[in-house]
């Protein structure tokens, strides 16, 4: 739900006002300009009739920003995401062409990206409470070489972060002396050196 751009009251829109956590607060046909804490932005009655209806709560959406600094856009604020695939047992991460998230190092920075269908199939926005199989981040154990008995570090992503953009993370160490294990959530992964 995208807001439209209007800037005055019509009676084809309403005003929805919210805090700058994104929390929806209230929504009217006429815009107060007496208060300064509250962020406002017009929408379409089409899109926010839910919300008037009682079919949509406030708390469970969020008003965020565009690229277009004067369109903002109303997103769930929590997405769960059903499990497609899980091992209990830890996969190590090997070099593999095509891949849900690939992590490459150079020996001083970890880079998780995720593939553009992943991207795309998810849909979710890094602002979001993203749950995988009752979870909110997505573990990667650094380990010595082929040794997942043996942690070095742990890495723990937000998979809102992992589902919707690049996220990199400081690791110093001899990149060849190390193995990238997992709990799979996701179908393929692929660890390369760079």
């Amino acid at each position: 739900m995208k807001s439209t751009g209007f800037t005055h009251e019509t009676k084809n829109a309403r005003v929805v006002y919210f805090n700058d956590a994104g929390d929806i607060l209230s929504i009217s046909s006429v815009q107060e300009d007496d208060n300064p804490l509250l962020k406002s932005a017009w929408f379409s009655i089409e899109a926010i009739l839910p919300f008037l209806t009682g079919d949509f709560k406030f708390s469970d959406y969020k008003v965020v920003g565009t690229d277009d600094i004067f369109v903002y856009e109303i997103i769930k604020s929590k997405v769960d995401i059903k499990q497609r695939s899980k091992d209990s047992q830890l996969h190590k991460l090997t070099d593999t062409k095509y891949c849900d998230i690939t992590v490459t190092w150079d020996g001083s920075e970890l880079c998780f990206s995720p593939s553009k269908e992943v991207v795309k199939n998810a849909d979710v926005d890094e602002h979001q409470n993203v749950t995988v199989a009752g979870k909110t981040h997505h573990p990667f154990f650094i380990t010595y070489e082929n040794r997942p008995d043996f942690i070095i570090q742990t890495v723990s992503i937000p998979f809102a972060k992992l589902l919707s953009s690049e996220t990199r993370v400081k690791f110093e160490y001899n990149k060849y002396s190390i193995s990238l294990y997992t709990q799979k959530f996701l179908e393929t992964y692929s660890f390369r050196r760079t």
